[in-house]
């Protein structure tokens, strides 16, 4: 298993918060977490440094970021049986715009035969 831990710091109504945690890593680069939360550098409208996040380790346990935590746990609940590579390719819709909140029958048909 594979984690990283980083010091997260966020600026909450004019106050920085900071944390230290250990976070789940699932990307091939190192820093994508399960609670896509691990390593973040974000700014307001403003420009203002409102979220940033610094690794300082790899590897290290326990895992103590709650979110993580928590989605493995549900994660760990499916099995080979629940899963059905292939069902959710791309297919060409023949349409040329994208119609929101409107399923293709030919998807329907596919995935509740």
């Amino acid at each position: 298993m594979r984690t990283i831990t980083t010091r997260e710091q966020l600026l909450i109504n004019g106050r920085v918060h900071e944390r230290i945690a250990t976070h789940i890593v699932t990307g091939a680069h190192g820093y994508e977490t399960l609670c896509t939360n691990g390593y973040n550098v974000r700014y307001n409208t403003a420009q203002q440094l409102v979220e940033s996040c610094e690794k300082i380790a790899e590897g290290k346990l326990p895992v103590t970021c709650p979110v993580c935590f928590a989605v493995w746990q549900d994660v760990h609940k499916f099995t080979h049986v629940d899963t059905a590579s292939g069902k959710s390719d791309f297919f060409d819709t023949g349409h040329m715009e994208i119609i929101s909140a409107y399923i293709s029958p030919c998807y329907l048909t596919e995935i509740f035969p």
